[in-house]
């Protein structure tokens, strides 16, 4: 239990390290991480403007250790805590693997993130829309894990 506390809060100090270091970029990371085309991705760029990009390609020395991080969090939550024992044992093998998944797919989106920043293009369409898919499955395994929590955490207090 001590090695869930000390990942939770490595993990919460890193995603606040993120926030307050990104808080400048307007729209959001999210909303870059989002797009499925390379029309789409370099409007955001242009809207950031140098300053803002180069907030966006030094961030990811504080994303990847998060992705490490939370990933981790997710399994050992799952495996070495309480918090789904009232599922099904299909169940919490899902949920303990969700949020390593989407630490995979969050590794892969930013492969490609970096690949558009740095690499030498052009870039196809369909890295453009690869990059996308592995940002949206990332979100829904966080979501998915979190709803599970809420869902067992509410079953709990009854």
């Amino acid at each position: 239990m001590r090695n869930v506390r000390v990942l939770a809060v490595i993990a919460a100090l890193l995603f606040m390290a993120m926030a307050i270091y990104t808080h400048p970029l307007k729209p959001g990371i999210p909303v870059l991480q989002l797009t499925f085309s390379e029309v789409a991705f370099r409007s955001i760029l242009s809207e950031w403007t140098p300053f803002g990009v180069e907030i966006f390609k030094r961030h990811f020395l504080i994303d990847l250790p998060f992705l490490v991080c939370y990933g981790c969090l997710g399994y050992l939550l799952s495996t070495q805590t309480r918090l789904f024992e009232r599922f099904a044992p299909a169940a919490r093998s899902l949920l303990a693997l969700a949020l390593p998944a989407a630490a995979v797919a969050d590794a892969t989106e930013n492969a490609f993130h970096l690949t558009f920043l740095f690499g030498a293009g052009p870039f196809t369409q369909v890295q453009y829309f690869a990059a996308g898919v592995a940002a949206s499955t990332k979100w829904l395994l966080i979501l998915a894990f979190i709803g599970g929590a809420l869902y067992a955490k509410l079953k709990t207090a009854e």
